[in-house]
This record gives C-alpha cells, sequence and structure tokens, in this order.
C-alpha cells in the first residue's frame, strides 16, 4: 500500500516526508506538482489518495478513526480563496 499526497508548497511537502519517515502519517509518495498537472494515469496504484494535502492531518485523523492504511479513500482541503475572510489573511 502507498499513499498518495499532492502538496505543491515545499515547506510543507518536506514537513509531508518527515512525517511520513517518522511512520505518523501513512507511508507514500509526495507530489509537488501543481494538482492541474495530475492525470488519473498518475494516481494508479495508489490506495489513499490526499490532495492539497498540507501537513497530512487527514492520513492521521483516519488513523485516529482506526481507518486502515490501505483502505481506499480520497481526501482534499482545498486553500481557501481570497474574497473569504481566512484567504484575505487577515485575521
Amino acid at each position: 500500500m502507498t499513499a498518495y499526497y499532492n502538496e505543491i508548497d515545499a515547506y510543507a511537502a518536506g514537513w509531508l516526508r518527515n512525517l511520513i519517515n517518522e511512520r505518523l502519517i501513512a507511508d507514500g509518495e509526495v507530489d509537488t506538482r501543481s494538482i492541474v498537472d495530475v492525470r488519473p494515469a498518475d494516481l494508479a496504484g495508489f490506495d489513499p489518495c490526499h490532495f492539497f494535502a498540507g501537513i497530512g492531518g487527514w492520513s492521521l485523523a483516519l488513523r485516529g478513526a482506526r481507518w486502515p492504511d490501505a483502505r481506499p479513500v480520497w481526501t482534499g482541503s482545498c486553500p481557501c480563496q481570497p474574497f473569504s475572510l481566512i484567504g484575505k489573511q487577515a485575521g
């Protein structure tokens, strides 16, 4: 079983790799390409797929819920849009 993590932010991607190495989140590959460049064929062979993965919060939460690492699931945490209060980073 290998998880797929898509995260464009280099700092967050580094965190993902460290958390994977420490076995704190599901073992997997970190893809730092833009989501617009990811094609369906790129996901072949991956069970869990985490898009906009951040620092692996979904993988950690799924483990906390006793969701097996190898059980298929897709997650996504889309970034805040500029028109939202959080996206404006004014708070």
